[in-house]
């Protein structure tokens, strides 16, 4: 495809300046224009070429191509064509203006989208589960550490007096320590063997074998 997509025409300046022209001359004019347009402003000043591309026989084309030349500027061994050759300058200005601003839009594009997806891995790395985890654990770190400069105990309790170990509250008045099953088991041995003592006394033989009765019962 041609750098230059279109040419302007301007109808009525054409059709007033090709009026002393035939139909022939009109559309060999207009092969020339077009093909100078394509070739970047200028065609060879050689009449079997020019022939080609109006499409004529050499000998037709020398026929006609004097009032067709006459719109032409003869220059070097080559043709151009004035009013042509400015409006080639403003394509050739317009196609260049919207290739800069192409590349200025791309550009910011691709900014744009390298700034999203620097924001979106951002965010991920914030949310993740991993990330959350060692900020609540950095967080709970600096807390403990900030309690303990203040000689807070962890925990947020007071160490109690007499009690066995730091942090630990203070029994209250009247407290006493729950029954366990090792404590009922206990009481229980305690009696079979008082028993069995009284037995013993009274010369019964068969004292003394109640506790092994119950074998998952043991003293603590």
């Amino acid at each position: 495809m041609s750098e230059r997509p279109f040419m302007q025409l301007y109808v009525s300046d054409f059709v007033g300046d090709t009026l002393q022209l035939s139909t022939e001359q009109i559309g060999a004019y207009m092969l020339l224009l077009m093909a100078m347009w394509n070739a970047g402003g200028s065609l060879p000043d050689d009449d079997a070429r020019l022939a080609r591309v109006a499409r004529l026989p050499l000998k037709r084309w020398r026929a006609i191509s004097a009032e067709l030349l006459a719109f032409f500027e003869r220059e070097a061994g080559e043709i151009g064509h004035k009013r042509l050759t400015k409006e080639l300058r403003k394509a050739q200005l317009k196609s260049e203006a919207r290739a800069a601003a192409g590349a200025r839009g791309g550009a910011a594009t691709a900014l744009k989208t390298k700034a999203h997806a620097r924001a979106n891995a951002d965010g991920l790395t914030r949310h993740s589960p991993d990330s959350r985890n060692q900020m609540e654990k950095a967080s709970a770190f600096s807390a403990r550490e900030a309690r303990e400069r203040q000689g807070i105990p962890i925990g947020g309790r007071e160490p109690a007096s007499g009690s066995h170990g730091p942090g630990r509250p203070k029994k209250p008045p009247g407290w006493t320590r729950p029954i366990t099953h090792g404590d009922a088991a206990n009481t229980i041995i305690e009696e079979i063997r008082g028993y069995d003592h009284g037995r013993t006394t009274a010369g019964d033989e068969g004292a003394g074998g109640n506790v092994l009765l119950l074998p998952a019962i043991r003293p603590d």
